[in-house]
């Protein structure tokens, strides 16, 4: 299942200057030596996809995203490097240079940018939060930017990177600018996970921010927010429904792939 463009040709984005950013400021995490974070190719496309804009317009074209990979993909260093470039890097479209290339400029300077990493229980939020903190503290970034990175939020020059739970009414006036929604197929609506959701995503609506889940396989018939979102995919593919600037990054083995057969795996 994949998300088509509405333009045809070429589409400009500002993931190759996030890609720039993230191995400029970043460190790769769960190393003994510093190294610089370079994404694999896969996970550059996916980048590259989440940052298109609009040929006419130069807004970004994607609001709401899905990553969707087998554990040990590496979602949540990707996760965090989005987070850390959405707090600080260069994400707002800033208009044309000389050669047509896109330009960024940082959400602080458009309004205080808040982002969030959700997920039903604490433990969960550190999935990639953790590994965000790792990627500055240990990175470039802490001589070029005054932040400080502490164990439950990072403070920005302006602004904040944080972890919340289900706790979903009492942010409901919050705005973020960016929020990854961790391990949505757990989320559903008795433990709050719908609720949480439904506000993330209306409250960085109101200002023109984005999400981005990353969901393990979800289980059919429980009514989650991972099974809701591919049903809503679906849809999509079907005709039934506008896009409403959804990505959907999504492998999967086919149904009649044989566990058994390391080959065919």
């Amino acid at each position: 299942m994949a998300w088509k463009p509405e333009f045809p040709g070429e589409w400009p984005t500002l993931g190759w200057t996030m890609l720039d950013w993230y191995t400029d400021m970043l460190a790769q995490p769960d190393c003994a030596d510093y190294q610089p974070l370079v994404l694999t190719d896969e996970q550059a496309k996916f980048v590259l996809d989440y940052y298109r804009l609009d040929p006419r317009t130069g807004r970004r074209v994607v609001r709401r995203g899905v990553l969707s990979r087998s554990k040990g993909w590496g979602k949540s260093p990707i996760v965090g490097a989005i987070g850390a470039g959405e707090g600080l890097g260069p994400v707002v479209f800033d208009g044309w240079d000389a050669n047509g290339r896109p330009v960024g400029r940082p959400w602080n300077t458009v309004r205080t940018p808040r982002v969030q990493f959700a997920a039903l229980n604490e433990d969960q939020t550190k999935n990639a939060f953790e590994p965000m903190l790792e990627m500055l503290r240990e990175g470039p970034v802490m001589d070029y930017y005054d932040i400080d990175p502490m164990e439950t939020f990072v403070a920005l020059p302006k602004g904040r990177i944080e972890f919340i739970t289900a706790a979903a009414l009492s942010k409901e006036g919050e705005k973020p600018v960016f929020a990854a929604l961790d391990q949505t197929e757990g989320w559903v609506r008795s433990n709050g996970g719908k609720n949480l959701a439904s506000v993330i995503r209306r409250n960085a609506g109101k200002i023109g921010g984005s999400t981005l889940e990353t969901p393990n396989s979800y289980r059919p018939g429980t009514g989650s927010v991972s099974e809701e979102t591919f049903a809503y995919a679906q849809a999509i593919e079907e005709g039934r429904a506008r896009t409403g600037g959804l990505l959907v990054d999504h492998r999967e083995a086919p149904a009649s792939t044989d566990m058994s057969d390391d080959e065919a795996l």
